[in-house]
């Protein structure tokens, strides 16, 4: 039982990190090389403060360090977006497999006080990236687009895992890495549209009759539209092998298919984070440098 806790907190980790590594568009690394090694090993030191669901009016405070790995194969990546799988690139146009992952909600959340707890999240599809100039320009516009399943993973009596619907969305992004080249320093900002399908919304948002409380009223969720998102980050490279980054992101649920949901305490969420990324390791093979963002 021991182990099956330990496992259970460092998959939370896990996906805590697949958070920020995405959440952090700040791209902490030199500009200046052509050519980049195959892989690098890095600390990922992350600090974030993150609602406990969207529409939640609780928050953790995590403060982790992690592995972090890069790396820039043709088809298999491992970057700032996560672990992906190219399968078609050109000069507008880059279609992937995404991983992504959300953590649990434990039972010391106050809305959902005698209802289950909710297991960690990891999603799983197809994304692509559509850009207005070229993809490997120093300044780049572009909307990402992603569907992905989304399950969940549980440890109460044993290992298991349960389909828990589709989850999207639609993302304007700019990077600008070329103003402040010579100065190691990057920033970025992103707006984009959320969407779900019913049982994904379920999942956070349902009331079952067995939980039903006079504060707390009976609630089925539909699907559609589940909120808007602004974000900006910025990135320094401060040496060879330290990095910064910061974060913050603005959620909205005005409007949102289970805005009405009496689980959904508050209809703005922010998360700020920050993170230092040390490199310790890197191969010795070196590979053309993809795109001047890439990580």
């Amino acid at each position: 039982m021991k182990i099956l806790k330990y496992i259970l907190k460092t998959l939370n980790y896990f996906f805590l990190l697949q958070i920020s590594i995405t959440m952090f568009v700040c791209t902490c690394h030199s500009q200046s090389d052509d050519e980049k090694p195959l892989w690098e090993a890095k600390l990922y030191n992350a600090m974030a403060k993150i609602p406990h669901y969207p529409g939640s009016n609780e928050y953790n405070n995590y403060v982790f360090p992690l592995p972090y790995l890069i790396y820039r194969g043709n088809i298999l990546r491992a970057d700032r977006k996560g672990i992906r799988g190219i399968f078609y690139k050109s000069d507008h146009v880059e279609s992937k497999i995404s991983i992504y992952g959300n953590p649990p909600v434990n039972d010391d959340n106050k809305a959902r006080a005698g209802m289950p707890e909710l297991d960690a999240l990891i999603e799983i599809g197809p994304a692509l990236d559509v850009y207005f100039n070229e993809r490997n320009s120093l300044d780049s516009l572009y909307l990402k687009f992603a569907l992905r399943g989304a399950f969940s993973l549980g440890f109460d009596s044993g290992i298991h895992s349960k389909y828990q619907g589709l989850h999207g969305n639609v993302n304007l992004v700019y990077w600008n890495t070329g103003l402040f080249r010579k100065n190691k320093f990057r920033f970025g900002f992103s707006s984009g549209v959320i969407f779900a399908d019913k049982d994904f919304n379920s999942y956070f948002y349902d009331v079952e009759e067995p939980y039903v409380l006079p504060e707390r009223g009976l609630y089925k969720s539909d699907g559609g539209y589940s909120g808007f998102i602004l974000a900006t980050s910025m990135g320094k490279t401060l040496t060879k092998t330290i990095s910064f980054g910061s974060y913050i992101r603005w959620d909205n649920l005005n409007k949102a298919s289970f805005e009405d949901s009496p689980l959904v305490k508050q209809k703005n969420n922010y998360i700020i984070g920050c993170v230092l990324i040390w490199k310790f390791a890197e191969s010795k093979r070196l590979v053309k440098k993809e795109r001047p963002i890439e990580e």
